[in-house]
């Protein structure tokens, strides 16, 4: 994809095309920031650009045989590394090669594809995703081929902090003597999972939540979501795009019906109830409970506003007649005790804590604190 297709990046763009147009591109490159802000998109609109026939205007032109080839991500000196289910059948071992027909048909369709989406796709929630020392070794019997049509080789590693130490250990070898004319693009969304020694050999860019009026605009513009929903989904997005489709694909009335459920439930303090709804959250995805989280602190911020500037609550038609009876039980106490609940149930979730008990635990407090 172009520079121009992606949304809301300007400066991480500027910098990028100042240091092409200054022949100061570094061999490796870390692409870092939350999930869901476009590293990966970015990724790719820097390997079309370095390696488009007629850039213009700071930009890839789009239309010549590379970045035909890079944007139908079948370009053979641009190279995808992922996180995978790392297995072995029959003495085969499975690497990225195995499995990119299917990230292909998913990246190519939507660019903002998150890593829950690419767990999904790989087996569900409960796979551990991983790069693999094996993947570094095949990249080293590869890379030092010389390109096949473009003037850079090109690796494109994403979530670059999945990779194993033993790989990580291989993975810096190859960074202290790279091959002339190739191009390391690495994103990650927490460096400091990464070893130290990978993060001093590469040229750090940090990308920035993308604002929500860009993504309200994607949103109606480009997915021909209704004005009010593209507005409610870009202020649960806490700034990722990524997030905002996903929240779209799970289907938000549901998710808005299923949090009233359970807010109304830890309420009444009913157990059995309480212990069936978050059973129901527990059997989705990650991500899914991530976006339940993030749209029960705007929805939570939204019922002291139906209090107090009724104006100013994004509440849907469907949900306004909750929202303005429960808006008469909070305070304002009560509402940031909730937020920070949740918020701390997501710093767990994010971590890999048993979501059952989390949320389990987070519904029991969540009643003492409404009905105290």
């Amino acid at each position: 994809m172009p520079f121009q297709d992606l949304v809301g990046q300007p400066a991480a763009i500027r910098t990028l095309q100042e240091t092409v147009a200054h022949n100061r591109l570094p061999h490796a490159l870390l692409l870092t920031g939350p999930a869901g802000i476009g590293k990966l998109a970015l990724a790719q609109a820097l390997a079309q650009y370095v390696n488009c026939s007629a850039p213009r205007d700071g930009d890839s032109c789009g239309t010549c045989s590379n970045c035909v080839k890079i944007q139908k991500a079948i370009h053979p000196d641009v190279r995808y590394i992922l996180p995978i289910v790392s297995r072995t059948e029959g003495g085969k071992r499975y690497l990225t090669d195995d499995y990119f027909d299917s990230f292909r048909q998913r990246f190519t369709a939507d660019p903002y594809l998150t890593f829950g989406q690419w767990q999904q796709i790989q087996g569900g929630e409960g796979k551990q995703l991983m790069i693999s020392v094996h993947e570094i070794r095949e990249l080293k019997r590869s890379i030092y081929l010389k390109a096949f049509e473009a003037p850079y080789k090109v690796v494109i590693i994403w979530n670059v902090e999945k990779i194993n130490t033993e790989g990580a250990n291989a993975f810096l070898k190859l960074l202290e003597e790279p091959p002339d004319q190739t191009l390391f693009i690495m994103t990650c969304s927490d460096a400091s999972l990464l070893l130290p020694t990978i993060n001093s050999r590469c040229q750090r860019l940090a990308m920035r939540r993308i604002p929500r009026g860009d993504i309200q605009a994607y949103l109606a513009g480009k997915r021909g979501v209704a004005p009010e929903q593209a507005e409610e989904l870009a202020a649960v997005s806490a700034g990722s795009l990524g997030y905002a489709l996903e929240y779209l694909d799970e289907r938000a009335d549901a998710m808005s019906a299923l949090y009233v459920d359970w807010l109304r439930t830890s309420y009444t303090g009913s157990y059995d109830k309480m212990s069936d709804l978050t059973d129901r959250i527990y059997q989705e995805s990650r991500e899914f409970q991530k976006l339940f989280l993030l749209t029960g602190m705007r929805k939570m911020r939204d019922s002291l506003l139906m209090q107090l500037a009724p104006p100013l609550a994004l509440v849907t038609q469907a949900e306004r007649e909750f929202q303005e009876k429960f808006s008469k039980v909070v305070t304002p106490g009560k509402v940031e005790a909730v937020v920070q609940e949740m918020e701390d149930c997501l710093r767990y979730i994010s971590g890999n804590a048993n979501p059952q008990l989390v949320f389990t635990a987070m519904s029991l407090r969540v009643h003492q604190i409404l009905r105290s």
